[in-house]
């Protein structure tokens, strides 16, 4: 993206609006944990530009939050780290799972595009949560349940209400204006060019590891998946809690990386699908030529 002028004025628009929102909020901070998390509006804004801008929305969502919450907001910590990381995946997993699995417009002008824009933002939100409060535990800074459910639902309610607001207020004009990713990264398409199964297989995968992944770390954290863990540990032989002592005797922390492998094996799959899975328009072309 970096080799088109407008992807870098993209991601330097969504950098400053994402900096910019988050802080005015963190100017009067309506602190949840403080030093760690806030009621955050300014969350609803990277679901938007990342459909808007794609690859430009997630350098910009990631380095917006660094200098609004953690340098101006007074939250720069050991933990900025987890957070940048965090806030890069919040920008990314919108367009990059939409366009490879989604074949409607994401302008929330429909119930089907409200209801897939809804469950994007929550896919990015608890992804979002999962990367950060892993980060966040295993440096010992604050417990992963606790503040992976705040920055899951913290997320996700600010983007599932205002979002489509957003959406439905710019998308069309953006589009008119040719300034969609897309329309720069010719290459790309907003949505899904074929129905690909082995897409979908790998969105699926992504939910499982960043979204039933997420709850399962929470569920452990808070020591209520015995029950769960129980049964998996007498059929393939192992311990659980031993296995968390490779990763510095956490079991949390061991638990959120096998279901971030997940999520991640899910996201390449996608990746592969679009390569393996050529669209009858192209290879119409492949054989003119």
């Amino acid at each position: 993206m970096f080799k088109y002028t407008q992807m870098v004025i993209f991601f330097a628009l969504s950098t400053a609006f994402y900096a910019v929102i988050l802080w005015i909020f963190a100017v009067m901070p309506l602190w949840i944990v403080p030093g760690v998390t806030a009621l955050r509006p300014g969350n609803a804004i990277p679901p938007v530009t990342s459909l808007l801008w794609g690859p430009a929305a997630t350098w910009g969502t990631a380095l917006g939050n660094l200098i609004g919450f953690d340098v101006l907001g007074g939250a720069l910590g050991w933990g900025s780290v987890g957070g940048f990381i965090g806030n890069w995946v919040y920008g990314l997993l919108p367009y990059y799972t939409w366009n490879k699995v989604f074949t409607e417009e994401p302008d929330c002008k429909t119930t089907s595009s409200l209801i897939k824009f809804e469950l994007t933002t929550f896919l990015a939100s608890s992804a979002c949560a999962m990367v950060i409060s892993t980060w966040v535990e295993a440096f010992n800074l604050f417990p992963f349940s606790i503040l992976s459910l705040i920055i899951t639902f913290n997320n996700f309610i600010a983007g599932a209400i205002l979002g489509p607001i957003l959406m439905v207020i710019f998308y069309d004009r953006v589009k008119r204006l040719g300034w969609l990713w897309t329309d720069v990264m010719q290459e790309y398409s907003m949505t899904a060019r074929v129905k690909s199964k082995k897409a979908f297989t790998g969105y699926i995968l992504v939910w499982i590891g960043f979204v039933v992944g997420n709850f399962v770390t929470i569920l452990l954290g808070f020591g209520l998946t015995g029950a769960f863990w129980s049964p998996v540990e007498g059929i393939i032989g192992v311990d659980w809690s031993q296995f968390g002592k490779a990763f510095g005797g956490l079991p949390v922390v061991a638990t959120a990386l096998v279901f971030i492998a997940i999520g991640v094996v899910g996201l390449a799959m996608m990746e592969f699908a679009a390569q393996w899975e050529v669209p009858p328009e192209a290879k119409e072309e492949e054989e003119e030529e």
